[in-house]
């Protein structure tokens, strides 16, 4: 299988920058190397192209949605792109930047794959909110509303689909963190979702256990999985925007990765929140790589 690096370098749905240093570290960290010691054929797409502003012009016309247009612009053009790699019968890895990514990285895929496609959310935050929901107004805490067909007009109808996905194909793992208004909005749709501490309780395998047989159930065809570094303990990724207490550990990580993959069915990727610039002493960069070569390992398995 060929993979597709497309780069995301853009802060503006968060609240921090530095966020879109994050694809160019990693391939000055040996990104691509990587993929390419498990002998998988690696392009790499570069970066999409940013609009850059003038935070002292204009920081947040959208009073409950800041950066809206170059969110939205950004999304377009990186939707094209993860479209155009599926097409190709190639893996796009969408390497970020914040995780405002998932709006345009779905989008691609909804726009490929129909609204089939089983969204696996590996994050401390389930990203559901809208900007009457959101208490910061950061667009990167609402990516999964969005896909949903829930939120601002001309983000959810990004090429004319909304929605992209169903809530019922949507699992969100390693989840605690939660706005009152997500958690209204997740209730309402009833959508799956393991915390961090239930996953501690009764065992990762227990949860992959159950995420398959659900996955088995719907007889789904094709997962996007999208992967927020913050999903992990706070220890391990220091160097990321909102880290979060009591996350999910390296081995944890790994074992739910490979089975994600090993079911053959995983056709994009999103890796979301690296920021160098919060990072210390490399503990983040040393993480990721770790979970980054099990990604590949997995991948390159596929293909035997």
């Amino acid at each position: 299988m060929d993979i597709d690096i497309i780069g995301f370098p853009v802060y503006y749905g968060s609240s921090f920058r530095g966020v879109e240093n994050g694809p160019n570290k990693l391939r000055e960290s040996g990104l691509i190397e990587i993929f390419e010691q498990k002998s998988l054929k690696v392009h790499d797409k570069g970066n999409i192209k940013v609009n850059k502003i003038d935070e002292n012009l204009n920081k947040n016309p959208h009073i409950h949605m800041k950066h809206k247009e170059e969110v939205f612009d950004a999304s377009k053009k990186l939707s094209s792109k993860v479209y155009k790699s599926i097409k190709k019968k190639r893996l796009p890895f969408v390497v970020g930047g914040d995780h405002s990514l998932a709006i345009g990285s779905i989008a691609g895929v909804s726009r490929a794959l129909g609204e089939d496609v089983a969204v696996i959310w590996i994050d401390a935050h389930s990203d559901i909110n809208t900007p009457e929901t959101s208490p910061s107004g950061n667009i990167h805490g609402m990516p999964l509303a969005v896909s949903l067909g829930i939120g601002d007009h001309d983000l959810i109808n990004i090429n004319n689909i909304a929605p992209k996905i169903k809530s019922e194909n949507i699992y969100i793992l390693g989840l605690r963190s939660i706005d009152p208004g997500e958690k209204t909005i997740l209730n309402k749709l009833n959508i799956k979702s393991w915390t961090s501490e239930t996953i501690h309780r009764r065992g990762m395998g227990a949860v992959i256990s159950e995420l398959l047989s659900d996955l088995s159930s719907k007889d789904i065809k094709s997962i996007h999985i999208s992967y927020d570094i913050d999903s992990l303990d706070k220890s391990i990724v220091p160097g990321t925007g909102t880290p979060v207490d009591s996350g999910l550990f390296l081995d944890e990580s790994s074992n739910l990765i490979k089975a994600i993959i090993k079911t053959g069915l995983v056709k994009s990727i999103d890796f979301a929140e690296y920021n160098p610039d919060l990072d210390i002493d490399n503990i983040t960069l040393n993480s990721i790589k770790a979970i980054l070569n099990v990604f590949a390992t997995e991948i390159s398995r596929l293909n035997l």
